[in-house]
C-alpha cells in the first residue's frame, strides 16, 4: 500500500523575514498595501507596522484585518509615543525585526505576490547583504502605468568594494535612491549600524551610507513592488501654493549628515566618486530651494543656500582625486563665493542644467 506524503511545511525551512511598514494617515491606501503583503506566496513572514501616531482612521484598518484575514495574526503593531516620521519608523524596524531579513514598504504602495519569493531565493542562494528587484511607478488616480524602474539583467556582486565600484561607477544613478523593495539581511543593517536621520531626503542618506558596506548583492529585473504616484504625498512641491519653511531646512540638514559622512570613507578607491554624487545631490537641494524660495512660509536666507553646497572633501584631497577633478574644484570654488554671487551664479547654472 502506498503510503501518503505531504510537502514539507514551508515555515519550517524558510527563513523569517520581516516587512516592515511604517504608517502614518495613509488611510485610503493601506489596506491595499496590506493586503497583497499577506496575499505573498512566501509563508514565513512577520508583518510589523509601526504606527507613527497619524490622526486618520489608518490603524483602525490594520486592526481589522489583524483580527478578520486568515494570516491576520501575522501582523504585529509597535506603536510610537508621539510621531517621529518615517525615518524613525523605519529605525523602529530595524530594532524590532525578528526576521533574518527586513523588506520596506511605504504603506501608500503595494507589492507583487511573489515579491519575497523572489527575493530571499536570491538572497539565501548567495548569502547576499542585499537583494534588489525592480519597481514600476503607478498613477494614483488612472492606475497607469508611468515610467518604470526596471534594471536591465540580472546581476551577482561578490567581494569588498565590488558593489560600491558598480554604484561608483560614474554620476548617474545606477541603482534607485529607495530603500524599499530591498530585502535587507537584519545582521548586515545591525553590525554596520545602519540607521536612517531627518525627515527629508533620507532614502537617499540611507542608500550613501549602505552601499559601501556590502559585499554581496543581487540586483534582478523582475518588476515586484508598485510605487504609487499620488500629487499630495509628502515628495510633492509643485502642487502646492506654500512650502513650509521646515521641509528645506530639514533636507539641508539631512545632507549636512551625509556631507559628515563621507570622512569614513577617505581611504577607499570610490572616494572621488562618491563625494562628486554627494554634491550633485546637494546640488539638486540648492535648486530646489532657488526654484520654490517664492513659496516658502518664512525667508530663506542666500547663506542657507551656500551653506548647503559645503564640499565634504579638503582642498589637498581635491588635488588628489583620480576622477571628476573639475567636477570638484568648480563646486568647491563655487561654495567659497560671497552668499549673493553664489546664489546668481547657482541659480545660472540650475536654468542652464534645467534642475530650475
Amino acid at each position: 500500500m502506498m503510503m501518503k506524503t505531504t510537502a514539507p511545511d514551508i515555515t519550517e525551512c524558510s527563513p523569517l523575514v520581516t516587512i516592515g511598514i511604517p504608517v502614518y494617515n495613509v488611510e485610503p491606501y493601506i489596506e491595499k498595501c496590506l493586503l497583497s503583503v499577506l496575499n505573498q506566496t512566501y509563508q514565513n513572514l512577520e508583518i510589523l507596522v509601526v504606527d507613527d501616531l497619524g490622526t486618520d482612521n489608518s490603524m483602525q484598518i490594520v486592526a481589522a484585518l489583524q483580527k478578520s484575514h486568515p494570516r491576520g495574526d501575522l501582523i504585529r503593531i509597535v506603536a510610537h509615543d508621539m510621531n517621529k516620521g518615517i525615518g524613525e519608523a523605519r529605525n523602529t524596524a530595524i530594532r524590532e525585526c525578528k526576521g533574518k531579513y527586513l523588506y520596506f514598504i511605504d504603506s501608500d504602495d503595494f507589492i507583487e505576490s511573489n515579491a519575497i519569493q523572489l527575493l530571499v531565493e536570491q538572497a539565501e542562494k548567495y548569502n547576499t547583504d542585499v537583494a534588489i528587484a525592480s519597481h514600476r511607478r503607478v498613477a494614483l488616480d488612472t492606475g497607469e502605468e508611468l515610467p518604470t524602474y526596471q534594471y536591465a539583467k540580472y546581476q551577482l556582486f561578490q567581494g569588498k568594494d565590488a558593489f560600491a565600484n558598480y554604484v561608483c561607477q560614474d554620476l548617474r544613478w545606477h541603482v534607485a535612491i529607495v530603500v524599499w523593495n530591498i530585502l535587507f539581511s537584519a545582521v548586515f543593517l545591525r553590525k554596520n549600524d545602519l540607521q536612517f536621520y531627518g525627515r527629508k531626503e533620507e532614502d537617499a542618506l540611507f542608500l550613501s551610507d549602505y552601499y559601501s558596506e556590502v559585499n554581496t548583492a543581487v540586483i534582478i529585473p523582475d518588476i515586484t513592488y508598485n510605487y504609487v504616484s499620488r500629487p499630495n504625498s509628502i515628495m510633492g512641491y509643485m502642487a502646492r501654493k506654500q512650502i513650509p519653511i521646515r521641509e528645506i531646512r530639514e533636507r539641508f540638514q539631512t545632507d549636512s549628515i551625509m556631507t559628515s559622512h563621507c570622512a569614513r570613507l577617505k581611504d577607499r578607491s570610490f572616494y572621488d566618486v562618491h563625494c562628486a554624487r554627494v554634491m550633485k545631490h546637494k546640488f539638486r537641494a540648492v535648486c530646489v530651494a532657488l526654484r520654490h524660495r517664492h513659496r516658502f512660509t518664512e525667508k530663506i536666507f542666500n547663506e542657507e543656500i551656500r551653506q548647503e553646497l559645503k564640499h565634504p572633501a579638503s582642498i589637498s584631497e581635491i588635488i588628489r582625486f583620480k576622477r571628476y577633478r573639475g567636477f570638484h574644484f568648480f563646486f568647491y570654488l563655487l561654495s567659497k563665493l560671497p552668499s549673493s554671487l553664489f546664489v546668481c551664479f547657482s541659480y545660472i547654472l540650475g536654468r542652464t542644467m534645467k534642475w530650475i
